[in-house]
């Protein structure tokens, strides 16, 4: 199953899908959450401390390629990128945070 949480700001997307990715994790499912929001709070919903969130590993751009359509892949397999830069919540849940903008147009 893959959900994909959007909405407007403020709305409670990052609380709703931290429950229920912990939820699901906590009922035995492999759940791998990725956080894309410029202000990445997902880790504190899955219950990973705060202190934490400063070492906490993200995307780069030189992660993925392009093809000759445009189509964009990811130059790793996914097991290798969780490996190397996901963070694991107390219930089980998986985490990957997208980098963050660093300029505009940039995202």
């Amino acid at each position: 199953m893959k959900v994909a949480v959007a909405g407007k700001g403020g709305s409670g997307k990052t609380s709703i899908s931290g429950t229920m990715a912990r939820i699901l994790a906590r009922e035995g499912h492999s759940v791998l959450a990725i956080d894309g929001d410029s202000n990445p709070n997902l880790a504190l919903t899955l219950g990973i401390p705060a202190d934490a969130m400063n070492d906490m590993p993200t995307l780069d751009r030189g992660m993925i390629e392009r093809d000759e359509e445009g189509r964009a892949h990811l130059k790793d397999s996914l097991d290798q990128i969780c490996k190397s830069h996901s963070v694991e919540g107390p219930d089980g849940v998986t985490l990957l945070v997208m980098a963050h903008p660093q300029h505009a147009g940039a995202g």
